[in-house]
């Protein structure tokens, strides 16, 4: 028996829900059976075309398996944590399904545009490193990379679907080429932060707006406190330059009276009370601040 593994992946490039990869494994003498299916790449189908091929195309593989990357996943992989990049993420992944399948053959569609050094990072993840590995861009072209492609596909818009109907809300394909994610993205990235790749640049771009009001606003909320800050007897005191003299409190809310052209009083909580005359308050108010 000798048996093949092709290998793909769907929806690597949206900013909202998960990435899928998928192995698709047939015996090489039922390989013309999945040629006459006639699978192809999964973006150049319809999603009624590859849901019509989906089990079609189960029931000639031995077997397939399914490698589902949630955002966190992918924002850690994209961060480099764990000296990881996404092209390492998927390396990783596939390397895992070749060691648990260990097939004769494997062609898988490359996520890097340089296949050779991406070729050896993969080989150092294998067991078994004597088989025959093919790596190519648009790998598609062959027919069981094509079955794992649409597999992918499939599986992942039925995540996509599934978050639609926790949370109520059609938010699109996820794709920011779809103005219904673009909207979604813009009122709900606080809301529903887990759906979302944070390290894609149009999660960034918004969060880094908010920071930006945000910071904004407290800078002017700063300016208001100092522009309103409490009083103390400090304050007061240059008052005297200006004729003023303290005097003794009245009530237990009063820390201190000054009397001049006006009366001042300061209350413990640090409000300030001006009575007088019109011009006089307004002079007494400007050597104060207020």
């Amino acid at each position: 028996m000798v048996l093949v593994c092709g290998i793909d992946e769907a929806r690597r490039g949206p900013v909202l829900s998960v990435m899928v990869m998928c192995g698709a494994f047939i015996e090489e003498k039922d390989m013309k059976k999945l040629e006459a299916l006639k699978p192809r790449d999964s973006k150049l189908m319809t999603a009624a075309e590859r849901e019509e091929l989906y089990p079609k195309l189960l029931s000639v593989l031995k077997e397939y398996k399914i490698i589902i990357m949630q955002p966190q996943e992918i924002d850690k992989a994209v961060h480099g944590l764990d000296g990881l990049n996404l092209n390492k993420l998927e390396a990783h992944w596939q390397a895992e399904i070749l060691n648990e399948f260990n097939p004769d053959k494997a062609i898988i569609d490359c996520p890097s545009n340089n296949i050779k050094s991406y070729k050896q990072q993969l080989l150092k993840l294998l067991n078994n490193k004597k088989f025959e590995l093919i790596l190519e861009h648009k790998a598609e072209r062959y027919p069981l990379v094509a079955a794992a492609s649409i597999i992918a596909k499939v599986t992942g818009d039925k995540e996509v679907e599934l978050i639609k109907k926790q949370i109520g809300i059609d938010f699109g394909s996820g794709y920011m080429s779809d103005p219904k994610t673009v909207e979604f993205l813009k009122n709900n990235f606080e809301k529903y932060p887990e759906l979302f790749r944070k390290s894609w640049f149009p999660y960034q771009e918004l969060v880094n707006k908010k920071f930006q009001k945000n910071l904004f606003d407290f800078t002017q909320f700063l300016k208001e406190e100092q522009k309103n800050k409490s009083h103390t007897l400090e304050d007061l005191k240059k008052l005297e330059d200006f004729g003023f003299h303290f005097e003794k409190p009245k009530s237990e809310h009063e820390l201190a009276i000054m009397k001049g052209s006006c009366t001042v009083i300061l209350y413990k909580n640090g409000k300030l009370l001006v009575q007088g005359k019109e011009e006089a308050k307004k002079n007494v108010m400007k050597m104060l601040g207020l």
